[in-house]
């Protein structure tokens, strides 16, 4: 039996939470749509990986993305997290999300997160001090 599309976004998170990157990334498409809502869209895998690197992810930071209700019509999971960012100096970003995973041929080929921007920018700058 192959994984539904729920199953794909179920493990695409728990490999984040799991602080294994590269697993996660794994699951995207060479050509993927990564859409971080209301920033600029970023296509490709590379472009994906390089766009948490830079802000660190999986370095300066960890990440528990904590699914609060997850759903599916056809292949696209529509999924309510709460991202919690551990920063290994200190201090926490807990941020509400909304989100959409679109899986084709076994592999996630949009994904798109709506959230607040000032309300994390608010929260990077109170840990950043």
């Amino acid at each position: 039996m192959s994984a539904t599309p729920i199953d794909i976004a179920t493990i695409f998170f728990d490999h984040w939470s799991a602080n294994r990157i590269d697993d996660a990334l794994a699951m995207l498409s060479d050509d993927v749509l990564y859409d971080n809502v209301p920033f600029p869209d970023i296509v490709g895998r590379e472009n994906v990986r390089k766009f948490h690197r830079d802000f660190g992810v999986g370095t300066a930071f960890t990440v528990d993305w904590k699914v609060i209700n997850i759903a599916a019509a056809g292949n696209v999971v529509l999924n309510e997290r709460v991202d919690i960012f551990t920063r290994k100096g200190g201090g926490t970003i807990t941020l509400p999300v909304m989100g959409t995973i679109t899986v084709e041929g076994g592999v996630i080929t949009v994904w798109r997160d709506y959230f607040d921007p000032a309300d994390f920018a608010r929260q990077l700058d109170l840990i950043k001090k």
